[in-house]
């Protein structure tokens, strides 16, 4: 029977032992190593394990690389959203964007915002949209991003909850999750593209700083593989450096996303819109600019975008595309439900001329004071009158009824009913 390290040692002393250990060492056939335990000498047969980084098979097997013209990769990829825009020069499908501010700087109210628009695939901006599954991951604080989404009513944007979280300090158990998400964002809303918010990249840090680079990296090179792997847009809410708002935290944030979108304090309560970095369009210039409201959600305020508009030459360039702000947008969520439950027939143009439904402008304004934030009524007053002023002519109007009250209604016929606007009733004349 062989003897082993014990039997020497009982037999010739710990000397002998270490002599023949060291010997056999240094001659590459020992299978002991006096730091470790047992570790046989790999066989070049069998595959190695991962702690080899590779297998013996691989080593031997050439690498499968193609070479191949656009038109040819195109066609190849003719399925895939490869290429495809959610925004229209902004956002691409499968990239890493990141949405960069100072704090208040109306970065998750403009969050919400671009949700909102890809939600309903209206256009951000002046730019066109794609219709796309929104799941949004409050990393930082679940609950104002919850009242925000309730302020506005958007029910169909989807909120991650992960009982740990989203821990971007454990770069695979974050992706883990996040694929999660996906795959049910997708078995949800069959057909549609997926967008991803992450706020913040800070919160998902567990407060670790975005400059150690030791911690940002792996994190959010595992996320920008994920989103191109799985054909996503995966967008970083981050904090900008105090002494130049315009440049973002980390050179790996600023390494790895597609497009950067920075939000800098400008004049009168507004905030500007720019983008920095950007692989879908031109960089370096301001989008657009923004301001925000407060709405009443049962005993809290949620901040939302009020007014949001362009800066860039539209198709008609002495005019702003626009977009109706949070105010605006209230008032019109408000005279669905009074017109259905106060509304009553009136003719503005005569008795002879075409009859409308319409609801008295006390009724709104009203209702409009009780749902907004705050105890300053002229003040909610004042944004009630700017806001009705920016609707009228657009998509309502005002007049007087016989007892001189003001009273609201749609300027479109479709827009009061619901309808499509070409929409024809069987047995209705055109």
């Amino acid at each position: 029977m062989p003897r082993d390290a014990n039997d020497i040692l009982r037999e010739e002393g710990e000397a002998i032992l270490r002599d023949k250990i060291d010997r056999m060492r240094r001659e590459h056939k020992h299978p002991y190593d006096s730091n470790t335990r047992y570790r046989p000498e790999p066989d070049a047969t069998q595959p190695l394990n991962r702690s080899g980084h590779a297998q013996a098979q691989e080593r031997d097997r050439p690498p499968k690389v193609r070479l191949l013209n656009y038109r040819q990769y195109r066609a190849e990829n003719a399925a895939s959203a490869a290429g495809a825009s959610l925004v229209k020069g902004l956002i691409r499908v499968g990239t890493l964007v990141s949405l960069n501010g100072r704090p208040g700087a109306a970065k998750t109210a403009l969050m919400v915002e671009l949700a909102k628009c890809l939600d309903a695939g209206e256009p951000f901006l002046g730019r066109e949209t794609k219709q796309t599954v929104v799941a949004y991951i409050a990393a930082e604080d679940e609950i104002d991003v919850v009242n925000r989404l309730e302020a506005l009513e958007l029910d169909s944007i989807m909120i991650v909850v992960s009982e740990e979280g989203v821990p971007l300090t454990r770069p695979d158990r974050a992706t883990a999750i996040v694929r999660e998400a996906i795959t049910q964002a997708r078995e949800m809303f069959p057909g549609r593209e997926v967008f991803i918010p992450f706020d913040t990249l800070r919160a998902g840090l567990d407060g670790q700083s975005v400059l150690e680079d030791k911690f940002t990296s792996p994190a959010l090179n595992r996320l920008r593989k994920l989103a191109e792997d799985e054909r996503v847009v995966i967008c970083m809410v981050n904090h900008t450096n105090r002494e130049n708002p315009k440049q973002t935290k980390g050179e790996t944030l600023e390494a790895v996303v597609a497009t950067e979108l920075i939000l800098l304090e400008g004049e009168g309560g507004w905030f500007e819109v720019h983008v920095g970095k950007n692989r879908s369009g031109p960089p370096r210039k301001q989008l657009g600019r923004l301001r925000c409201t407060s709405i009443s959600v049962g005993d809290v305020e949620a901040a939302i975008v009020d007014e949001i508009e362009t800066v860039e030459p539209s198709s008609t360039p002495d005019q702003k595309a626009r977009k109706f702000g949070g105010n605006q947008a209230l008032i019109l969520r408000m005279m669905r439900n009074a017109l259905f439950e106060h509304g009553f027939p009136f003719r503005p143009f005569g008795p002879d001329g075409p009859q409308v439904k319409a609801v008295k402008e006390a009724v709104l304004r009203e209702e409009f004071i009780e749902r907004k934030a705050g105890n300053n009524r002229e003040y909610k007053r004042r944004g009630f009158n700017e806001a009705l002023n920016r609707l009228l002519d657009a998509v309502l109007m005002r007049g007087e009824n016989a007892d001189g009250e003001g009273v609201i209604w749609h300027a479109e016929r479709h827009a009061e009913t619901g309808k499509p606007e070409n929409f024809q009733a069987p047995g209705e004349e055109p």
